[in-house]
């Protein structure tokens, strides 16, 4: 793939849609190219996120992991976006994504995106910005999850 197709994949991703593509051009071009193989783990839940993941062939299984259960979330196609969240806070991942068949990816790690960010402000203005959208939606849904559970009755009362 090319720099400009990278770039305009990056594009397609929520956090990026308002972002300049000399940015993303830059981000792409700075990424590192990653291979994995069938069954190799591209983020494991629960690691420290140094780095987020561009799915750019091939398919990854998402999966979550509560004590000793492993429950499968979802599939990454090409264009998904990993562990973005997670490598901008500097949290730990949380889900694993394993490769299901060869899967290549452009990893950006936080070094890089950072250096973007602080380099071209208006980019990380532009990032954070939908973030914020992003955590502003989580929040109003968890509103109507919580006015939901005030209006249910009582376990006792049941």
């Amino acid at each position: 793939m090319s720099v400009r197709a990278d770039a305009e994949t990056l594009r397609q991703i929520p956090i990026f849609a308002d972002c300049e593509p000399v940015h993303l051009q830059l981000l792409a071009f700075a990424s590192e190219r990653q291979h994995f193989i069938s069954g190799e783990s591209i983020i494991r839940q629960g690691e420290k996120a140094n780095s987020a993941f561009l799915i750019l062939s091939g398919q990854a299984d998402l999966k979550q992991i509560s004590g000793f259960q492993i429950r499968d979330i979802a599939k990454a196609d090409p264009g998904s976006f990993l562990g973005e969240v997670a490598m901008i806070g500097k949290t730990n991942y949380s889900i694993s994504a394993v490769a299901a068949g060869a899967v290549s990816t452009a990893r950006i790690d936080n070094a890089l995106f950072l250096r973007v960010a602080n380099e071209y402000p208006e980019f990380g203005q532009s990032v954070f910005k939908s973030l914020s959208r992003r955590l502003e939606d989580s929040i109003r849904d968890f509103d109507i999850v919580r006015g939901e559970f005030d209006r249910a009755k009582a376990f006792s009362d049941l």
